[in-house]
């Protein structure tokens, strides 16, 4: 049963700040959320900010939090259970509601001593993650490209959004830094109209792209199906995407090759877990990404990655960009890889203690 929720809100500084199409950020802001049950057990998530993707503010998160740590003290512990409750009580929450469900998810990996992905599916035990080069000139580009394969990433996303020639020469510049043999996809952030699109999705058949990832605005479903039919390369949902129901709608209508589902947006392990599988059973191929996070967040992200077979490609470089985390153990980069720095139970992280106190 749990006993108490509470939240501390966390500002932390960025190495650098982070542009996209939609906006950007030069610093982090979000909450600490720890759920302790009546025989002790302790449970971490993390809320954060993403007011142009999610419409999250440090002030709604904050109003959420408040109101669901009064609402849940005596409930049960169930994430099923409280997740029910919650999106009855609050339909829109999405970052509290991550940040809760993944405490109780936490909660019940230490409950039975294990660690979460070992509870949830144990499908593999690292994967190969994404870094992010952000919106910027050609030339920092190829600063950012040059100093990440210098740390031996494999798997590259480069931001667009600044226009046709501007982007094509971004993505000729990374793709000649990195080499042949090495991943690259293309993310939009819905920057573009259906026709520049397909327009640009041509012209950047030379450059061996993966995937695009959200061309055009998010409520144009059609527009998405249309790109697919008329590009060589695979397109992907990111914004289009909230709920195992617009999963299941974009699936049915044909309208792309994969999804990138994020704790941050879908609101926690639970949602994200039943999107994954609601791909799987289209066949269709899953990323888990994230939004600027630290790495708590950015962990429980890692553990669905883990866990879900239906789960090919991850972007979990958020945490990489917060110059002091508030845990140690969690999330752990290594030439590309991102695997558990530990087999500890529930989600494996600990938080710092100067990050508890009040």
């Amino acid at each position: 049963m749990i006993k108490s929720v509470k939240f501390k809100k966390m500002n932390l500084e960025m190495k650098k700040p982070f542009k996209i199409a939609l906006g950007s950020t030069d610093f982090y802001e979000g909450f600490l959320v720890s759920i302790e049950t009546d025989d002790g057990i302790i449970g971490y998530g993390e809320a954060t900010t993403t007011p142009f993707i999610t419409g999250d503010t440090i002030g709604s998160i904050e109003s959420e939090l408040a109101f669901f740590s009064k609402k849940l003290v005596g409930e049960d512990e169930s994430p099923e259970t409280v997740n029910t409750k919650m999106k009855a009580w609050m339909r829109s929450s999405k970052a509290s509601r991550n940040a809760i469900d993944c405490a109780l998810w936490d909660i019940i990996g230490k409950r039975a001593n294990m660690n979460l992905v070992k509870l949830l599916g144990n499908h593999k035990k690292s994967i190969l993650t994404s870094y992010t080069v952000d919106l910027v000139d050609s030339e920092t580009a190829k600063t950012q490209a040059k100093e990440l394969l210098s740390q031996g990433l494999k798997v590259f996303k480069i931001k667009v959004g600044s226009g046709i020639e501007e982007d094509l020469k971004r993505v000729k510049v990374v793709r000649e830094i990195v080499g042949e043999d090495k991943m690259i996809y293309i993310d939009f952030n819905q920057a573009y109209s259906v026709k520049n699109a397909v327009k640009i999705s041509r012209l950047l058949e030379p450059y061996n792209i993966e995937f695009m990832e959200q061309p055009i605005a998010s409520t144009d479903i059609s527009g998405l199906r249309f790109i697919r039919d008329h590009s060589e390369i695979p397109v992907y949902a990111d914004e289009t995407i909230f709920t195992p129901q617009d999963v299941s709608e974009v699936m049915r209508r044909e309208a792309v090759d994969g999804i990138n589902i994020k704790l941050m947006k879908s609101g926690g392990i639970s949602d994200a877990m039943q999107m994954a599988n609601t791909a799987k059973s289209f066949g269709v191929p899953v990323m888990i990404g994230c939004m600027v996070e630290t790495r708590i967040a950015n962990t429980s992200g890692l553990i669905v990655a883990l866990s879900n077979s239906a789960v090919k490609y991850a972007d979990l470089d958020g945490y990489n960009n917060i110059k002091e985390d508030p845990v140690t153990e969690g999330i752990l980069m290594s030439k590309g890889e991102v695997r558990l720095s530990s087999d500890l139970p529930g989600t494996g992280i600990s938080v710092k203690e100067k990050f508890l106190k009040a």
